[in-house]
């Protein structure tokens, strides 16, 4: 339990520091940039239109072998078959290690086989070349809570609220952490 708490741990500081070092998204794109500048300002009503566009722009990898892997794997999962889910998004992060939403989808597949490290990892990659993936890190919210790093995931929400101030998770789950820090150091 001490060696995931601190790859948990580590995970957490490594996004930060990355996040707040580089100040922009590493996977920068033409088309991501204004979104997500239009992401923090929009009025609520109109955020999940915005974020479908982030999440479709995401989705395109440029190359169609990958596309089709990550299609694939879309329906694999649909059908609850994570073991064959699993087989698409390894070739795809194989054959385009470069593409966040492979690995993002990697992450939220292993976490449902429970495989909890390997999701971690995932995580962590996708972050790492998808720093504002605000999916990426709703799904480290969720497994720091459930192992009860508390003050971390509600650090990660407020990186979330930076990105994405009407996510849907933030309501969810703000109200749950912060009576779980109450006390605590944040």
């Amino acid at each position: 339990m001490t060696s995931v708490v601190w790859k948990l741990k580590s995970i957490v500081a490594a996004t930060c520091l990355f996040v707040a070092a580089t100040g922009m998204a590493a996977g920068q794109s033409a088309l991501l940039d204004p979104l997500f500048e239009r992401l923090k300002n929009v009025d609520a009503a109109d955020a999940p239109a915005l974020e479908a566009k982030i999440r479709q722009e995401w989705s395109k990898s440029g190359s169609a072998a990958a596309d089709l892997l990550l299609s694939r794997a879309k329906i694999a999962i649909d059908a609850g078959d994570q073991k064959a889910a699993m087989g698409y998004l390894t070739a795809l992060t194989d054959h385009a290690p470069e593409f966040a939403e492979g690995w993002n989808l990697s992450a939220v597949t292993l976490f449902n086989m429970g495989k909890i490290g390997p999701a971690l990892a995932a995580l962590e990659r996708t972050l790492a070349l998808e720093p504002r993936h605000f999916q990426a890190l709703e799904g480290l919210v969720l497994i720091f809570d459930d192992a009860g790093l508390y003050q971390e995931a509600f650090e990660i929400l407020r990186r979330i609220e930076a990105i994405h101030p009407h996510a849907e998770i933030l309501s969810k789950a703000r109200t749950r952490l912060e009576a779980k820090t109450l006390g605590q150091a944040l």
